[in-house]
């Protein structure tokens, strides 16, 4: 039998295809993970284990800015406004004149008090003298006497009159926007401005019941206010109520912060923070063995020799550590130097170093 001869152009497409069926073949093998794994030489990294550690852990919650002294300042009196002493949201000390109402009637009064009053005590000085004398009797002292104490209560209750007429700052703190004008005619009860104590400010929030044997007065706080959540504000605890709330199964605290700044108004609201007395433990591991994506925070579990991405619940930090919720267990190895060489799940690593200390590399096999 003959054998058909090949042509030079048909033996050509042949062998192209041949040779693209071999290259395909390489890279399949090239790319091929279980193929990777066992080619390329094992990531050479540095690992740590997870450790367990007492921290004080922060308790947070949600509070309003309040404050401790606060009041709307109103008229005593009836009367016309002749003067203010006082701009609109400006700081003024206890005891500052804030308004005058229309006092010229009671001044008057006053003066005419006064002057009784003098000339009763030299009246009853006078019958005091002559009675050591025998010259007037007991009776005449006495009723001398009362005229002058009498004349002592009027003068007084003309004073405090003459007070109510002139609206003064009961305690230091901020002025609030000023509801009369000069000239204006107030009656009693009429608002004049409203006066807070901004500094220290207070904040209100609650807690879990939980956490109760976790506080105490005088406990450190920080906020952080909706006004400006770019600063930590730091505080103590002032106040803890008496009693848990039965509908919420919370318990009430009052906390004190400096506001030199003014920074802090009241009705905002702010996120609290504050570290329990007693320490709880916590599964910890150096921040630099964390890295972040798309889903969260994952590490790189060390298993059988090959690293394992894991995926985990990120709790509080503390200095160079950082505490795992969930995800991680007490014992665990993660990586924690050469993260950048682990190239996907499952790669097999070996570890130079544990927890700063040098690993012998394994004997070569021959």
């Amino acid at each position: 039998m003959t054998v058909p001869k090949i042509s030079k152009r048909t033996f050509k497409i042949i062998m192209a295809i041949v040779i693209v069926l071999i290259v395909i073949l390489i890279v399949k093998k090239i790319m091929s993970p279980s193929t990777a794994g066992t080619s390329m030489p094992p990531a050479i990294v540095n690992a740590v284990t997870a450790k367990q550690n007492a921290w004080h852990i922060p308790i947070q919650s949600t509070g309003t800015i309040n404050t401790f002294k606060g009041a709307m300042l109103k008229a005593q009196v009836q009367g016309q406004v002749t003067a203010i002493y006082f701009d609109s949201g400006t700081m003024v000390k206890a005891g500052d004149k804030l308004i005058q109402i229309y006092p010229d009637i009671v001044e008057a009064q006053l003066q005419k008090a006064q002057a009784q009053l003098q000339l009763s005590s030299v009246t009853y000085q006078r019958y005091a003298n002559l009675y050591k004398k025998n010259v007037v009797a007991q009776q005449d002292v006495d009723n001398a006497y009362s005229t002058w104490q009498q004349n002592i209560a009027d003068v007084q209750n003309i004073q405090a009159t003459l007070r109510q007429y002139n609206v003064t700052a009961p305690f230091d703190g901020m002025a609030g926007l000023r509801q009369v004008s000069v000239g204006q005619y107030v009656t009693v009860g009429n608002p004049i401005v409203d006066l807070e104590q901004i500094d220290p400010i207070r904040v209100d929030f609650s807690i879990p019941d939980i956490y109760v044997d976790d506080i105490a007065v005088g406990q450190k706080l920080s906020i952080v206010s909706s006004a400006d959540q770019t600063k930590t504000f730091d505080g103590q605890v002032t106040a803890i109520n008496s009693a848990v709330d039965v509908s919420t199964r919370s318990i009430s605290l009052w906390g004190s912060v400096p506001n030199s700044s003014h920074t802090l108004l009241p009705g905002s609201y702010a996120v609290v923070t504050l570290y329990s007395l007693k320490t709880h433990p916590v599964v910890t591991i150096p921040q630099t063995a964390l890295s972040y994506d798309s889903t969260g925070g994952a590490v790189w579990k060390i298993v059988n020799g090959a690293a394992k991405k894991t995926e985990v619940t990120i709790g509080m930090r503390q200095g160079n550590d950082i505490s795992i919720a969930s995800g991680l267990s007490v014992g665990d190895e993660v990586v924690s130097d050469g993260i950048i060489k682990i190239q996907y799940d499952g790669q097999p690593v070996q570890i130079a170093a544990l927890n700063g200390k040098p690993v012998a590399a394994p004997a070569e096999k021959k």
